[in-house]
């Protein structure tokens, strides 16, 4: 549906994108901007970004960016339209009228998923669930805990939920949107979750979004078949259980591998386990936690594949600003079996010994050497160094060396010299990516070259889009350009596609910013728009700049490829040779 210009101007002007991102994530002023650790990924050093002059954002480590409605989308997972309506009820303004689909979409398919865990609910409790029931007393799971995780059962029929949503009013269309139902090769519709326990994903809202079903046998289909992404959901994004994880009142999280380990810890008492939704922990789950916890407590299964995600989920953990520890369990493969084997009390006895992440990264080092032959003592240290690089603290470094010195009998002195050359290794590295960052921000981009020297090479792509820039900064530049370029001169597709959108507007005479020409503009060529805004921050584009980039585009002579060069770091890098031919 189209939005006035004026509206989104107006929408804009009254949700200050520093206000409105401030919510969300804590910004430090530096000059004229502001910056603070992504929301979209993971880092340790700040490299987001927000232009109040543009009322827009730009992350340089991820390539996110946009304006106040496109930050609001992402943050809240709501379509564009939902995202105005959010904003204007935030201002005050009197909400578009036109109606909304996809918000429509998502209403109907919240209520269908909630009918749907009804529906498994009862089916669980009828004379079809008797082996579903079975299934669970076998697992040890107490009536409350099933009434509390709304636990049910899918019966085997091919459109047994199919059928009921149909009586509820529910189209086809809407079922496999919803991810319940799919449609066979001749379009019939079935039930995607046939003869399986179900486990209700509910959001913090208390929203049923998806299901997880687990077979009960050893045949029909995989172990688990959990909801594809819908509208509603984004497997990526969410935890299972983190509702009443929430509500531990602990500052810490237990993170499993699977609903049925989820489900045991939370029946022992350890109500602040969650999991991942099948799939491998993602750096937004991590950042999840770390919204509602300081520490996590990996606890994944013991087998080679739950130690490698173990890995795998600490270099996530790294990132964020959580402890992470990590459950090392004998004689279990994971914490539903400990705890019926052992019992609560010494899972939690197993928890407050958890190694930390440094510890099981040297304990799994050790694992793979024999440190009684000489060669590979060495290696091991040498890479025991290589992990205790990232220390900082002078205290650590000397208990970790005095710890590595007794267990192999080895000097002391001579793992600090090997653990401070692994240290200064580790500092080169850092300064070559922070060198390389600094050439990908654009610092050549402040180097002039005249245009009219002969054999010019200035990228037409750069200068495509210092002319949009230009463009959109101060719109009355638009008589420079007007009687010179047409859209065929632009062999950039996103700069084409912004010339045009911006000539449109103008010519019906409405003044243009960012998020006007957003608006008017494909998601992805306005996200490029937004990294080129945070590229010339600092940089003063003038008359007299227009006028050399118009050249530039209309004159220099280049291949084919170059002419479609977009690569900043390619750019940046051209733009610095041609500082050091012309000295």
């Amino acid at each position: 549906m189209a939005i006035p210009a004026t509206y989104i101007q107006e929408l804009v002007a009254r949700n200050d994108i520093h206000d409105t991102i401030s919510r969300y994530v804590s910004l430090q002023r530096a000059g004229r901007l502001y910056k603070g650790l992504c929301p979209f990924h993971s880092e340790r050093s700040p490299s987001f970004m927000v232009y109040p002059e543009t009322q827009s954002y730009y992350c340089f480590g991820c390539g996110a960016g946009g304006d106040v409605i496109k930050f609001t989308m992402e943050m809240n997972s709501l379509s564009y339209i939902e995202a105005v309506r959010y904003l204007a009820q935030q201002c005050g303004m009197p909400l578009p009228d036109e109606d909304d689909g996809q918000a429509k979409l998502k209403a109907r398919i919240l209520q269908m998923n909630k009918l749907a865990a009804r529906f498994f609910y009862d089916t669980l409790n009828s004379d079809a669930g008797r082996n579903a029931r079975k299934y669970l007393r076998d697992r040890q799971l107490s009536d409350k805990t099933i009434v509390n995780f709304g636990l049910g059962y899918a019966p085997a029929e091919w459109q047994g939920l199919t059928n009921y949503l149909r009586t509820k009013g529910f189209t086809d269309d809407e079922m496999v949107r919803g991810y319940l139902a799919a449609r066979n090769k001749n379009g019939n519709l079935y039930d995607i979750f046939r003869d399986r326990v179900m486990f209700p994903i509910i959001d913090l809202r208390g929203n049923v979004i998806a299901f997880g079903g687990r077979r009960m046998g050893d045949e029909g289909g995989p172990k688990y078949l959990n909801s594809g992404d819908t509208p509603v959901f984004k497997k990526s994004n969410g935890l299972f259980a983190l509702n009443l994880a929430k509500k531990s009142g602990k500052d810490s999280f237990i993170l499993a591998e699977g609903y049925m380990d989820v489900i045991a810890l939370h029946q022992a008492g350890f109500t602040n386990a969650v999991a991942t939704l099948g799939t491998a922990l993602t750096s937004q789950q991590a950042k999840l936690i770390g919204d509602y916890a300081r520490k996590v407590i990996i606890s994944y299964d013991s087998d080679e594949a739950g130690q490698k995600a173990t890995r795998r989920a600490m270099e996530i953990f790294e990132k964020e600003d959580v402890t992470v520890q990590v459950l090392q369990m004998t004689g279990a493969k994971d914490p539903d079996e400990y705890i019926k084997k052992f019992g609560a009390q010494r899972f939690e006895m197993l928890l407050a010994g958890a190694n930390s992440a440094l510890d099981f990264n040297l304990l799994k080092l050790k694992s793979q050497y024999d440190i009684s032959i000489p060669e590979q003592r060495v290696e091991y240290l040498t890479k025991a160094c290589d992990i205790l690089a990232s220390l900082n603290n002078p205290i650590q470094q000397d208990v970790y060396c005095s710890r590595l010195a007794n267990e192999t009998a080895t000097d002391k002195a001579s793992i600090k010299l090997q653990l401070e050359r692994a240290r200064n290794k580790s500092r080169r590295q850092q300064n070559y990516k922070k060198e390389k960052e600094l050439l990908r921000r654009g610092v050549g981009r402040n180097i002039k070259v005249d245009y009219r020297q002969k054999g010019n090479t200035m990228p037409k792509a750069f200068a495509q889009q210092q002319i949009i820039c230009g463009l959109i900064r101060d719109n009355s530049f638009y008589s420079l350009v007007k009687d010179r370029l047409t859209p065929d001169n632009f062999t950039d597709g996103d700069m084409k596609r912004a010339y045009i959108a911006f000539t449109g507007l103008v010519e019906r005479q409405v003044a243009v910013d960012y998020a006007t020409l957003a608006y008017h503009m494909p998601a992805e060529s306005a996200k490029v728009l937004a990294g080129i805004f945070a590229r010339n921050a600092e940089i003063i584009i003038t008359g007299k700049d227009m006028q050399m980039h118009i050249e530039n585009l209309l004159t220099a002579k280049l291949s084919q490829s170059e002419a479609s060069e977009k690569s900043v770091d390619e750019i940046a890098q051209r733009l610095k040779a041609l500082k050091e031919k012309k000295k």
